[in-house]
């Protein structure tokens, strides 16, 4: 019995050896466990960091990138806005300057002062109404009139276009002669005064481009440089545009 109660302390102070030895072998496997991983663990926290530090540069570049593709585009719009706003300004100029170029115009020039050959003592001033345009002038009015005057300054000269006389068409180019609407007595020399004969009015027309267009003149002569000869006539150069009267176009 003793020897069977030795033997039975012995196998447990065997076993309990065993297990403090299996114990401290455990302890020193999770030991260099925890050295080994621990590196490992700090070296995947710096490749994390580095990752989302890389990632976050990406992000940042991509919405810079995106801000000057949006600030290129405006520009480019702007751009494209300038350019079709210079192209529109140069199309209507040009337009403007054709018009211009091709338009009609109408001048009204003196044509002197003529006795009436059926009606005497009658004088008439004419006028030459002229196209020096390049396409035709339509719808034109002229209204001529004429008076006899010893004021050399005289100012009012009315004339409107509902009144004037209807010519029609001129193309470019032609000359149409046209008279007072009513003519006056010869003026007769008077020792110390002079004599003035104004012939004004205006022409009323359309362009060719569906503007409406206007001519004013006024023409003063001096009854003393008449022609010398029989009659009474005052020659187209003797004229003067007078400086009072309206001898403005559009």
């Amino acid at each position: 019995m003793e020897d069977e109660a030795r033997r039975i302390l012995s196998l447990q102070s065997r076993l309990g050896a065993n297990s403090t030895a299996a114990v401290g072998k455990g302890s020193l496997a999770m030991l260099l466990m925890c050295l080994v991983a621990g590196p490992l663990v700090a070296q995947e926290s710096i490749t994390d960091l580095a990752v989302q530090k890389s990632m976050a540069t990406a992000a940042w570049w991509q919405v810079w990138l995106s801000a000057a593709g949006i600030m290129a585009l405006i520009f480019t719009l702007r751009l494209s806005i300038n350019a079709n706003g210079t192209a529109t300004a140069a199309l209507k100029q040009s337009d403007e300057t054709s018009k211009r170029e091709l338009r009609a115009y109408l001048s009204v020039a003196p044509a002197g002062v003529l006795r009436m050959k059926r009606i005497e003592p009658t004088i008439i001033g004419y006028v030459a109404l002229e196209n020096v345009g390049n396409v035709f002038a339509t719808d034109v009015r002229l209204s001529v009139k004429m008076l006899v005057s010893s004021d050399r300054n005289l100012g009012a000269f009315p004339v409107d276009e509902q009144s004037a006389e209807l010519i029609g068409a001129v193309h470019p180019g032609a000359t149409v002669r046209r008279g007072a609407d009513k003519g006056a007595a010869p003026p007769k020399p008077v020792v110390g005064s002079k004599t003035y004969i104004y012939v004004w009015g205006g022409v009323w027309y359309t362009d060719g481009f569906e503007t409406r267009r206007f001519t004013k003149f006024c023409h003063r002569y001096n009854a003393a440089s008449r022609s010398s000869g029989g009659g009474f006539s005052l020659d187209p150069e003797k004229a003067r545009y007078h400086d009072k009267g309206s001898n403005d176009a559009n």
